[in-house]
């Protein structure tokens, strides 16, 4: 998430990671989202490194193994399956991934906010430094609490580029031409499937159905410009194609007329 500093500096912060047994944390989860006026960390179970095949695989014989269009369209596997389990406390701010996305929601509902790459003018996008969520108590085994987490600058420094202006917050950090752009919001109910294509920006949250918990399934596949480059080089990839200039020419004409 886009984090404003008390000096009115802007940080990328990502989440604090750590492993807790499954049955522990899906109780967390579901009694958070019956009593959110307690002030508590907000954990979501997620990592997006195909943990459905790997960390999760007990729970992989409970979905399809691919999605049958996609891999017909694109031609490809899935290069990931991820498996996300949270409450409706917890939200994506507005991002892309360089990922199709076929996106499957299993239990409650997710709420999308959808943008097309040529609303990058609109999403004021700036190159910010990274930032990580730590614990400042040093007992692994002991339960978090919101007093005990800070954000540090990430070792070695980190710029990431990314979108600062939030649909649902128009007036906050906007350009010239945000007020242009019309979102698409779009829910997802239990069963439902959705195609979210690469380097479209969206914005996600979820609410919970009476299991006090959200779960969705999600499947990577690259685009066919993409095919020769392996999934462990995600962040590192040379994009080719003309699909990848195309995007990079609308941001960089973006910054240009923002700047």
């Amino acid at each position: 998430a886009v984090l404003k500093e008390d000096d009115g500096s802007l940080s990328y912060v990502k989440p604090l990671e750590r492993l807790e047994p499954f049955d522990k944390v899906i109780r967390y989860i579901s009694e958070q989202e019956s009593n959110q006026e307690k002030a508590t960390p907000i954990k979501y179970a997620q990592t997006q490194n195909d943990n459905l095949r790997n960390e999760y695989s007990s729970l992989f014989e409970d979905v399809p193994s691919d999605i049958p269009f996609a891999r017909i369209a694109l031609r490809k596997n899935p290069e990931a399956v991820n498996f996300w389990l949270g409450n409706s406390l917890s939200m994506t701010s507005l991002h892309k991934d360089n990922y199709e996305n076929i996106y499957v929601q299993v239990r409650g509902q997710k709420h999308f906010v959808i943008m097309p790459p040529v609303a990058a003018a609109a999403v004021n996008e700036q190159s910010i430094s990274g930032t990580t969520y730590t614990s400042t108590n040093g007992d692994e085994e002991a339960e978090l609490k919101v007093e005990d987490l800070k954000h540090t600058l990430d070792e070695p420094e980190l710029i990431v580029p990314v979108p600062t202006w939030d649909p649902d917050f128009p007036d906050v950090r906007s350009t010239p031409y945000s007020e242009l752009v019309k979102p698409l919001r779009v829910t997802l109910n239990e069963g439902d499937m959705m195609y979210l294509p690469a380097q479209w920006y969206h914005k996600v949250e979820q609410s919970c159905g009476d299991e006090g918990y959200c779960c969705a399934v999600n499947y990577w596949l690259v685009f066919p410009d993409l095919a020769p480059f392996p999934f462990a080089a995600l962040y590192d990839m040379e994009f080719g194609g003309s699909f990848w200039a195309s995007n990079a020419f609308a941001r960089d004409i973006a910054r240009a007329v923002n700047n």
